[in-house]
């Protein structure tokens, strides 16, 4: 049986927003900085069970943007600017649901699906 991408790690069950889920591999309360983490890697998992990467790190705008293409096993991998330093899990909620909506259009366009 072959193995779904990131299998192994945890899904951040408080993020679930519209079916979508974050997925921690970078421990979010592992704090890089006096302020919080600020950078990390994780995944996100749509209501279809697929998965794509998650390379975050904290800036002043949320953005999304192509790092991997899409590939058998994952939607892609995207580059992901979060607007808050994450202290707690009620912070990756936060930042989770702000960039949800271009993680969504990512998602439509490597999927040909919407939610």
């Amino acid at each position: 049986m072959k193995k779904r991408a990131y299998e192994g790690f945890s899904l951040i069950k408080e993020t679930e927003t519209d079916g979508f889920i974050y997925g921690e591999i970078t421990d979010h309360l592992h704090y890089d900085d006096d302020v919080g983490c600020l950078t990390g890697d994780g995944f996100v998992q749509a209501p279809d069970g697929s998965r794509a990467g998650v390379i975050w790190q904290v800036e002043d705008i949320v953005s999304v943007s192509v790092c991997i293409e899409p590939e058998e096993d994952r939607w892609g991998v995207y580059n992901v600017w979060f607007d808050r330093p994450i202290k707690s899990n009620a912070d990756i909620v936060h930042n989770f649901r702000r960039v949800l909506p271009l993680l969504k259009e990512a998602y439509h366009e490597a999927t040909g699906k919407r939610n």
